[in-house]
């Protein structure tokens, strides 16, 4: 057995494993470990870690194939040609004029990544570089929780249906109620999804990326997912993480949405963002 302890931090989902350094080499182990504490709380923190990039795309390649980054090559700056093809940079600092990364300043709505492409990414990795004083907290939302929780009504409602996903690149909060803009990148998902790797269902619609619902008015659609946005995001279902110098996050994007808080705009705020492929694609629930 290893030396990794597994605790955690909320009843909604999340927890911190200690008695790792990800610097060295995952023994298949212990990446076992985990995986296995990954996929039964949803998200993981790794706290007081140093880690270079190709560290953490090392230990993204231990669950499996690193995702490529996934925007318009137009948003991949001077800052980022020299780096390794998955590494993303979430950040609202400025050098030399240009943006190193993106998402800068705000709130984010709810949402998870990748849900604009056919088969979306199943995981994401975050790594905390430099921190604002306040606020920049990631809330994640479980649901597994929340489909749980969905009225009977709407679960026979929604049942196999498909919904449209659509994002356009750079946008954190949703001011239109379609995008449809050159560098919108779109998608349908089923509405209810069964989690690859555990079986169990979970809701796959968000507030920032979903459209519409497929088959039903525009007004119904609306109205039923304003209903479901307002049940992910109540705090029974969600874990609020704090950011420290040096966290490592890993989320599971097939059950969990995240969300970021404000924070002071003229406070610096880096993390490095490395997300990891599925190998099977949304099956219906």
């Amino acid at each position: 057995m290893s030396n990794i302890s597994v605790t955690p931090l909320s009843n909604a989902c999340g927890a911190e494993i200690s008695g790792v350094d990800l610097k060295n080499p995952l023994k298949s182990s212990v990446s076992a470990e985990i995986n296995q504490a990954w996929l039964e709380h949803c998200v993981i923190v790794i706290r007081d870690q140093d880690l270079s990039d190709i560290d953490q795309v090392n230990f993204a390649e231990a669950f499996g194939q690193v995702g490529d980054y996934l925007r318009p090559d137009t948003l991949r700056n001077d800052a980022m040609k020299d780096r390794h093809r998955s590494v993303m940079f979430v950040s609202n600092i400025v050098e030399n004029g240009e943006a190193i990364g993106t998402l800068p300043d705000g709130e984010m709505m709810f949402h998870t990544d990748t849900g604009y492409a056919q088969n979306p990414h199943k995981a994401t990795t975050l790594f905390a570089i430099e921190i604002p004083s306040k606020g920049g907290n990631t809330i994640f939302s479980n649901q597994y929780k929340v489909y749980e929780n969905l009225p009977k009504r709407l679960k026979k409602l929604l049942s196999g249906r498909n919904a449209q996903h659509a994002y356009e690149f750079g946008v954190m909060v949703k001011d239109k109620e379609f995008y449809n803009g050159p560098d919108v990148r779109t998608a349908t998902h089923p509405v209810f999804r069964v989690h690859s790797e555990t079986g169990r269902r979970t809701i796959y619609v968000n507030e920032l990326m979903t459209e519409s619902i497929e088959g039903l008015s525009a007004e119904e659609s609306r109205e039923v997912l304003k209903e479901i946005f307002a049940l992910q995001k109540e705090k029974q279902f969600c874990y609020e993480h704090v950011w420290r110098k040096g966290d490592l996050i890993m989320w599971d994007n097939r059950c969990t949405l995240h969300a970021r808080t404000d924070f002071p705009k003229k406070q610096r705020r880096l993390l490095r963002r490395v997300t990891i492929e599925d190998s099977t694609p949304n099956t219906a629930a």
